[in-house]
């Protein structure tokens, strides 16, 4: 799922009326806001798919904030860059805060404790509007597991990118007119060229950087610049003509001061926003296009377009890329439209003026700001993956009733002494009173410990003991473990780094070399070679333990989301050249076995499958007489079991499925095994899954960290399984 910006509510009775413009107004460009509201809130509530609502934002903000600095530049009026500045982020933040003291109040009440870290991380970026590289890091980072794709504030990584370029645009633009100033040549040619450079550095960026890796490229700000950079040129292009320097005879002196310009955002809290004047219609020539019937083809062609967007960025399509060229292009495109051709009938701005586009767009940016944390919460409290059509318009709904509420209580506090003396004053106001809370949330968050003077002990957490029937007794009333706190370290117990004598070349920076080894420094009884991912990192846990009590020494070659198999076998380049140099050093070691993860469990029908290419990958090492310890793979959900058994307790249904839905009746390594005297199958499931469910929770220890993780504290209970099994295999060679 992808997750978009905003745009502005209409302002609060009570309110300070909003600048007054000295430009046409244009409803097309406030029914363009509703459009992509709407685009925005139908695609994330129904479907998981771009809609490309966000990118219509991002050059409408551009547009506006350029064009209102181009009248101001261009008329000899002072930018007044701080005041702008203040002024802007006062009004933008207020709805900000009071969304994000909603959900931090949510997030203690309904959110599982292992997620309060990284969420009040995320509260804090998007209160500094850095959200979007907040996102940027998670989505990147492997053991970050689905964590960024589940969070309420995902969505305001758009409003920081768009915080960050109301920063910096006003800066380039300044820049720009004292380069004009200086050079003698006009501000415009000036503009242009920048945001042309703009454009086209940061499209290329793009580009390459969407093809390298989507996940982090989608919240980037420089992979976003070019959008802006779009709406600028869009404007500077549209914007009519300076007015000529007056004779003195014809100069009066204003008998007021002009009024301030509006930020130009479209999620900032505004009336609909100006264009600037309609330009004056030449008379086509006999054999030329006029302007309105162009500006009526731009219009209609860029909403299509940007309709369009959805279908064109399926499920498995990498944004933004040139993909987002589709809504960005027309967005330009609708406002080029409704400027060549004002008020025509057969423009598109008949829609676009229609009373529910513009109540819409009115309600934007609430409507953006409160549907994402609605929608997420749905979730989480219903236990569901998908929205019924009619909840979803109650989320549409109570989007809008908090918008309205939203602006209510933003004009009360605008009203307070001192709160309204000025936007500076305003805006710091404002973050303090959001960020008390924060701090507050965050200590309480760290000190937290549920399971403090629990005794871990084999009585209150036998774990796998349960399965196996040496627990005495039921298991008592104790916090479960491992807590959040320490959920990030349970990977494995993996031993320490090769010595770089002992770290084949061909696995270094393809993959990790460690090594398990006598402590005494003797020679091992048996020596083991544990080649794969994170399914065969967790195995480690209870194969370190009785290489420790046995004596074996343990060499593993590890490489994270890369499953051994043949060279045919993976689709990752790097992932079947690290096998290949794996599979190498092994053959070169000689062991006495070389233990591998034979299977592959899936989140779906059928739930579990052979490793593909893996008959293949093993034959060599059978061929040169070395055992191979094929482990079954366990079961994998398609949502994190720890945080439903944190949110819904452990005997919920969602935190226990059935065994049937979480692999297939009968091992698929068994009848490999048949085939090969020296391939054992090694088969876990009866300490994972009782007979009819594969529970979250066994002997008081969470089984799996994530969706699919063995944690670490539930490894230390199956050592005598793992043991056992492995002595009769090894024992059988």
């Amino acid at each position: 799922m992808t997750f978009p910006p905003a745009t502005a509510p209409a302002p609060a009775r009570g309110a300070p009326p909003a600048p007054v413009s000295r430009t046409r107004h244009r409803e097309d460009l406030q029914g363009l806001r509703g459009v992509a509201v709407l685009l925005v809130v139908v695609f994330h509530l129904w479907t998981d798919r771009v809609s490309g609502g966000v990118d219509v934002f991002f050059v409408l903000s551009a547009f506006l904030l350029t064009g209102s600095f181009v009248r101001r530049i261009e008329s000899g009026r002072a930018l007044e860059l701080p005041g702008y500045w203040a002024r802007t982020f006062a009004r933008l933040l207020g709805l900000v805060a009071v969304m994000l003291l909603a959900v931090l109040t949510a997030v203690f009440a309904w959110f599982p404790p292992s997620r309060w870290g990284e969420l009040l991380t995320q509260a804090w970026g998007s209160l500094t509007y850095t959200a979007n590289w907040v996102l940027a890091r998670q989505a990147v980072d492997y053991y970050a597991g689905n964590s960024a794709a589940t969070t309420p504030l995902q969505h305001m990584w758009s409003l920081s990118v768009q915080g960050q370029v109301f920063l910096v645009w006003p800066l380039l633009l300044a820049g720009a007119a004292w380069a004009a100033r200086s050079s003698g040549v006009g501000f415009r040619p000036v503009a242009l060229a920048l945001f042309t450079a703009v454009f086209a550095g940061s499209l290329a960026w793009s580009v390459a950087a969407t093809a390298a890796g989507p996940e982090a490229a989608y919240f980037s700000t420089l992979t976003r610049l070019w959008e802006f950079a779009l709406g600028s040129l869009t404007a500077l292009a549209l914007a009519p003509a300076p007015p000529r320097p007056a004779t003195p005879a014809a100069t009066t002196p204003p008998t007021a001061p002009p009024a301030a310009p509006s930020t130009g955002s479209p999620t900032a809290p505004s009336t609909a926003p100006p264009a600037g004047p309609a330009p004056r219609r030449p008379e086509p020539s006999r054999g030329t296009v006029s302007a309105p019937a162009l500006g009526a083809v731009l219009g209609w062609a860029g909403l299509a377009a940007i309709l369009t967007t959805p279908f064109l960025a399926g499920t498995g399509t990498r944004f933004p890329g040139t993909v987002a060229l589709a809504p960005t292009l027309g967005a330009a495109a609708v406002l080029a439209g409704g400027a060549l051709a004002p008020g025509a009938r057969t423009g598109v701005g008949r829609v676009l003026s229609l009373a529910p586009l513009q109540w819409f767009g009115d309600r934007a940016y609430g409507i953006y700001l409160w549907h994402w944390p609605l929608l997420v919460s749905y979730l989480l409290l219903t236990a569901r993956d998908d929205v019924p059509v009619l909840h979803g318009l109650g989320i549409l709904a109570a989007s809008v009733v908090l918008t309205r509420a939203g602006a209510v209580l933003l004009a009360g506090w605008r009203a307070l002494p001192g709160v309204r003396a000025a936007p500076g004053i305003r805006l710091l106001a404002t973050v303090l009173v959001t960020a008390v809370p924060l701090t507050a949330a965050h200590s309480y968050a760290a000190l937290r410990d549920p399971a403090a003077g629990v005794e871990r002990t084999p009585q209150n957490y036998p774990g796998a003991a349960v399965l196996r029937g040496d627990a005495a007794g039921d298991p008592p009333d104790v916090p479960l473990i491992p807590t959040a706190d320490e959920r990030d370290q349970e990977w494995g117990d993996t031993g320490e780094p090769c010595p770089p004598a002992r770290t084949p070349a061909g696995i270094e920076g393809l993959g990790e070399c460690r090594l398990v080894a006598p402590e005494d420094g003797s020679d091992p009884t048996r020596t083991l070679v544990v080649i794969g991912d994170s399914h065969a990192q967790q195995l480690l846990t209870p194969i370190h333990r009785i290489a420790d009590a046995r004596g074996w020494e343990v060499v593993s070659y590890l490489r994270m989301a890369c499953r051994y198999t043949s060279a045919s076998g993976s689709e990752d380049e790097e992932c079947a050249e690290f096998n290949a140099a794996a599979r190498a050093a092994a053959l070169e070691l000689e062991p006495d076995a070389v233990v591998t993860i034979g299977t592959l469990s899936l989140p779906e029908a059928p739930h579990e499958q052979l490793v593909e290419g893996y008959e293949d990958g093993v034959l060599p090492f059978l061929e040169a007489g070395i055992p191979v310890l094929a482990f079954r793979d366990n079961p994998r959900s398609a949502f994190d079991m720890f945080e439903c058994v944190e949110t819904y307790g452990p005997d919920h249904d969602r935190c226990n499925p059935p065994r049937s839905e979480s692999l297939l009746p009968v091992n698929p390594l068994e009848a490999l095994a048949a085939r090969h005297e020296d391939l054992h199958s090694i088969d876990l499931t009866d300490r994972l899954c009782t007979a009819t469910t594969c529970p979250g929770v066994i002997g008081n220890i969470v089984v799996y960290r994530d969706l699919d993780h063995v944690t670490s504290t539930y490894g230390e209970t199956l050592v005598p399984d793992v043991e056992r099994r492995m002595l009769e295999a090894l024992d059988r060679t």
